[in-house]
C-alpha cells in the first residue's frame, strides 16, 4: 500500500481510514436508494471493530516521548504526551494484519425502534447524517495525508539543496 519512505508516519494508518471511510459510503449510498423498497435491510460496516483495529494499529506504531527524558516522572502531566515513531521493526505489513477483509465488508445492522408501514425500519435523517459524518472523516483523512507527503517532499527537496 505505501513505501518505506511512509513506514513510520501515520500515512499508512489514514490510508485505511480513507478505505474504510470509502467503502462505509458505498453501503450507506445503498442504504438511501433501497430506503423506499418495502422490507430493505440497511447495512453498515463495523465500525466500532474498526475504530479498535485502528487504536491497536496506532498503539503499535508510536510509543509515547517525553519532551523533557529524565526530568518527570510517568504520567506527571495532565496531558498526554507527543507521540513518535517506534523502531524499524515495526512494519507496514505487520499492521495490515490488524485491518481483516471483514472490518471492510457491509453487514446488516441491527433495527431501530422506527417502523415503517410496511414493517421495514428504516431512517432516511439517519443515513444522511452517517453519510456526511463519513465524508468529513474522509475528508480529514485525505487532508492529513496530503499534508504528510507534503512535508516529506519538503524535506527532500531540502536535502537535495
Amino acid at each position: 500500500m505505501t513505501g518505506p519512505l511512509t513506514s513510520n508516519t501515520t500515512i499508512p494508518l489514514l490510508a485505511r481510514l480513507a478505505q474504510f471511510n470509502e467503502k462505509r459510503h458505498e453501503a450507506i449510498t445503498s442504504n438511501i436508494a433501497g430506503i423506499q423498497t418495502p422490507g430493505y435491510k440497511s447495512r453498515d460496516l463495523p465500525v466500532a471493530a474498526f475504530q479498535q483495529a485502528l487504536t491497536q494499529a496506532a498503539r503499535k506504531l508510536t510509543t509515547p516521548q517525553s519532551p523533557f527524558p529524565g526530568s518527570f516522572p510517568p504520567n506527571f502531566l495532565p496531558i498526554e504526551l507527543p507521540v513518535s515513531p517506534v523502531s524499524p521493526g515495526t512494519s507496514v505489513e505487520s499492521i495490515d494484519a490488524l485491518f481483516p477483509d471483514e472490518l471492510f465488508a457491509s453487514e446488516t445492522i441491527p433495527e431501530s425502534e422506527l417502523s415503517l408501514q410496511d414493517g421495514g425500519k428504516r431512517s432516511i435523517e439517519h443515513e444522511i447524517m452517517e453519510m456526511r459524518k463519513t465524508l468529513l472523516l474522509q475528508s480529514f483523512a485525505l487532508q492529513l495525508i496530503n499534508t504528510q507527503y507534503g512535508m516529506l517532499q519538503t524535506v527532500i527537496s531540502e536535502r537535495l539543496a
